[in-house]
């Protein structure tokens, strides 16, 4: 196996051979607490944000970097717009961070698009950072950085939360990054934990992805994973979608020439979509947080079983009052149920309100609040992190759902995970 990456910028350092073994043996997921349901925000939604994002930036090319319709600081949110699912995997992040901004009450969100030409990006970051109102960033889930935008932002004194594993902190040591997504290295876990539990013993799994970097680049953390641990027997059978990569028909001739009965995708429902109508035989699949959406529901007719893991919860069944406030206010404002990272992105929200709160409402208190940040309780969970700002591991945060009709339904942990 040897599938081709796009380095992430600032990502972070690949595992080893050998720690990737000893990461894998003790993988267990639990039983996930509720039943998620695939779901967007509203494109009005983004358009808007983007929108007042633009006069941001205006207001900062004419020397005047403060909005005069802004009425309190502002949180940027920065997400990847160009993948066909950018709306379904990106908005229910910016759903419930909205919500916290709303409960504040005087906090503005402004989305801002960093999929598009990375001349175009640097210069609405640089806008960013040097308006003082713009108090922090909170990146979307599967966005990764343009090369230099980690490095911009720390030079600016810009605290950074992050949904997105892709999006890790400045090589430099400077600015303030506070990570709630698991990192590329759990994700791969989770993938192969939940795959091996699935497939029977002594099955060939077929690993494949889309084209987006992201992909690829997790494509290659799980692929050296699976090699480094043995077992189960791993089978990379391409990265489909764009006319440099195999089509999505070559992808699939080779799992059909591997006889996997279990798909590893990497990607979004869209690439995962065109592999399995070519594939003709039902075949299960397992993918990451990127299908748990609507059109990831579309896929199980496709296949025996379609699965996903996510290292989020989801309170959508919960029945203690205030989960179900915010499931109810969430799906007041966009129309749908909260999606994977709604309710940690509310909990981030919170707790970045809170500091804007208890403190003079600048950029430096926010960074100050967030700099060596260990613990934070949120909705309904407990938040724990390392010295260096990422997220510490906890079990009870991963979950595995299986597609039935209109709904992800809650899955059981594997019984046995690769040795």
């Amino acid at each position: 196996m040897n599938p081709q990456v796009d380095q992430v910028p600032g990502e972070g350092i690949e595992p080893s051979r050998a720690e990737a073994h000893g990461f894998l043996r003790p993988a267990r997921l639990p039983i996930p607490p509720s039943r998620p349901n695939g779901s967007s925000v509203a494109a009005r939604a983004l358009r808007a944000g983007v929108a007042g994002l633009f006069l941001l930036v205006a207001a900062g090319c004419t020397g005047d970097a403060s909005s005069p319709e802004a009425s309190g600081p502002t949180i940027a949110y920065l997400f990847d717009g160009s993948p066909p699912d950018a709306e379904l995997v990106t908005s229910p992040a910016l759903a419930g961070l909205e919500l916290a901004a709303r409960e504040a009450g005087d906090v503005e969100i402004e989305p801002l698009n960093i999929g598009l030409r990375r001349d175009e990006v640097m210069a609405s970051l640089r806008t960013l950072a040097a308006d003082r109102g713009v108090v922090a960033a909170v990146v979307g889930p599967w966005t990764a950085p343009p090369e230099g935008a980690i490095e911009l932002l720390a030079a600016g004194g810009v605290p950074v939360v992050t949904f997105s594993w892709a999006w890790g902190p400045a090589p430099t040591g400077e600015g303030v990054w506070v990570s709630f997504a698991a990192d590329r290295a759990r994700e791969a876990v989770m993938l192969l934990s939940v795959a091996a539990g699935l497939a029977s013993e002594g099955a060939t799994l077929c690993l494949a992805a889309d084209d987006q970097v992201t992909s690829r680049a997790l494509l290659a953390t799980t692929g050296g994973l699976g090699e480094a641990a043995g077992e189960p027997e791993l089978e990379f059978t391409g990265v489909a979608e764009t006319e440099r990569a195999a089509t999505p028909e070559a992808v699939a001739a080779r799992v059909r020439d591997s006889g996997c009965p279990l798909v590893v995708w990497i990607g979004g429902a869209t690439g995962a979509a065109s592999v399995l109508s070519s594939i003709g035989d039902p075949i299960s699949l397992v993918g990451t947080s990127r299908i748990k959406t609507d059109d990831g529901l579309k896929l199980a007719p496709s296949g025996i079983g379609t699965f996903t893991v996510c290292a989020c919860q989801d309170v959508s069944l919960s029945t203690d009052l205030r989960p179900r406030r915010f499931v109810h206010d969430i799906q007041a404002e966009s129309g749908a149920p909260p999606g994977p990272f709604a309710l940690e992105a509310y909990d981030a929200g919170t707790l970045l309100t809170r500091l804007l709160e208890e403190s003079d409402g600048s950029r430096r208190a926010v960074a100050r609040g967030l700099d060596g940040l260990t613990r934070f309780t949120g909705l309904v969970e407990a938040y724990a992190f390392e010295s260096d700002g990422s997220r510490t591991p906890t079990p009870a945060t991963e979950g595995i759902w299986r597609a039935a009709g209109s709904r992800w339904l809650p899955e059981p942990s594997p019984s046995s995970p690769p040795e």
